[in-house]
């Protein structure tokens, strides 16, 4: 390049430069950071008294009587946001009044794409087993928390979800039973 009056000038040596750096800083299709995924939600929820459809797990819930002689609840959960993958889910319930478990246990489930409303749902509720109960630890007339942690295959966390409610014995034959093994 040849100098004006002894220098070269500065804009033309700069302007490739600038052009190239445009190019690869951002500015046409560069890879900077995307808009942000969206958050997975969990919802927990529960089934009607034979199992079917999706209801709120809270409130007083009646509780329902297991082909063994014991009694649970049903627990169902929705899913928005989340791909269609094997995932981990934890769950536990507790005794409100002083943190005692009743319920630990552990499962992996293949979720699928979302439905029309937008989220997956667990296709059949599943037992929540609450008595009898451990001994010592009432259930029946009691609050109770559930909670769900849903993991990645691999165990990194996705989402978390609570629900709080109060299981009753059911009324006829079985309260009586009912009463007795859900007392702890």
């Amino acid at each position: 390049m040849r100098s004006v009056g002894g220098r070269a000038s500065l804009a033309r040596l700069a302007a490739p430069a600038l052009v190239a750096a445009a190019l690869v800083g951002g500015g046409c299709g560069g890879s900077g950071p995307g808009p942000d995924p969206q958050p997975i939600e969990l919802t927990v929820g529960g089934a009607a008294q034979d199992g079917s459809g999706f209801v709120a797990l809270a409130g007083d819930v009646t509780l329902v009587p297991g082909a063994q002689g014991g009694f649970h609840v049903w627990m169902k959960y929705r899913v928005t946001g989340a791909p269609a993958e094997m995932i981990g889910l934890a769950y536990t319930i507790r005794r409100i009044s002083d943190g005692h478990l009743v319920l630990t246990a552990t499962r992996q489930q293949q979720l699928g794409p979302p439905g029309d409303g937008g989220y997956w749902e667990l296709p059949t509720a599943i037992p929540a087993f609450m008595c009898p109960s451990p001994i010592g630890v009432q259930v029946r007339d009691e609050p109770m928390r559930f909670r769900l942690d849903m993991s990645t295959a691999d165990g990194a966390p996705m989402a978390s979800a609570e629900a709080e409610f109060t299981p009753h014995c059911p009324d006829g034959d079985q309260s009586v039973f009912c009463n007795n093994i859900c007392s702890g």
